[in-house]
């Protein structure tokens, strides 16, 4: 999962000097190394796996499901957070140092759902309710889903110290809008044109018609 900063391989492409906190030592068995070894074999890891036809916030819930050992024991979500983050930041200032201009402007499925995990498993440490805690997910997992580059590279560099993340944030927000999409056609918009579904203040449309045409659904699915 993660990769030496400063290895001689063709991967370690990107210089940093501003390296992380040293991981605690990574133990052969329990909850964090099954949930990496049950991910890797899902298809987290592989930047070729598209996640195409499958929601990221409902394959993220599904595979916490098998998990519950997480809702107790904190010091395997701190350490399977850990990793997450230094994976996805590892990637991302390899592959940007890489593509160049072109990274900016396209999203890897797997990243996504990585960063929806990660939002996941630190939504288990604020509220012992499973649906507070999905309903909480599917708010941030829209956004990650919906959003750009800018808003994946945003997550990963609030969570972590690196000033490298911070410089790719920045020039993430000089490149890109932010955008969303509209729950009820699908296309992307500019953020600052859609509205807000006021009751369930997650679902958000690009005009009065299109949440008009999608409230029954709408209705059926958020209202208590």
């Amino acid at each position: 999962i993660l990769r030496d900063n400063s290895a001689s391989n063709n991967t370690a492409a990107f210089s940093c000097e501003h390296r992380l906190a040293a991981l605690p030592p990574i133990p052969r068995e329990g909850p964090a190394v099954s949930l990496m070894n049950y991910i890797a074999g899902e298809g987290f890891f592989d930047r070729a796996t598209t996640f195409a036809d499958v929601n990221p916030i409902n394959c993220c819930l599904m595979s916490m499901q098998g998990f519950p050992e997480f809702k107790e024991e904190e010091s395997e979500r701190s350490l399977a957070i850990d990793l997450l983050l230094r994976f996805v930041r590892n990637v991302f200032l390899h592959d940007s140092s890489v593509e160049g201009e072109t990274w900016f402007h396209k999203r890897r499925g797997n990243e996504i759902v990585i960063c929806t995990m990660i939002n996941l498993l630190e939504l288990l440490k604020t509220s012992s309710v499973w649906t507070v805690v999905e309903w909480r997910a599917i708010k941030m997992g829209n956004k990650l889903t919906g959003g750009n580059r800018r808003d994946l590279v945003k997550f990963v560099a609030k969570r972590l110290p690196c000033t490298c993340m911070k410089d790719l944030h920045s020039a993430a927000r000089k490149k890109l809008a932010k955008v969303a999409i509209c729950h009820c056609c699908g296309k992307q918009f500019p953020r600052s044109e859609l509205y807000i579904c006021t009751g369930c203040m997650m679902a958000e449309y690009c005009s009065r018609e299109c949440q008009r045409a999608d409230w029954l659904d709408h209705k059926e699915l958020w209202q208590p």
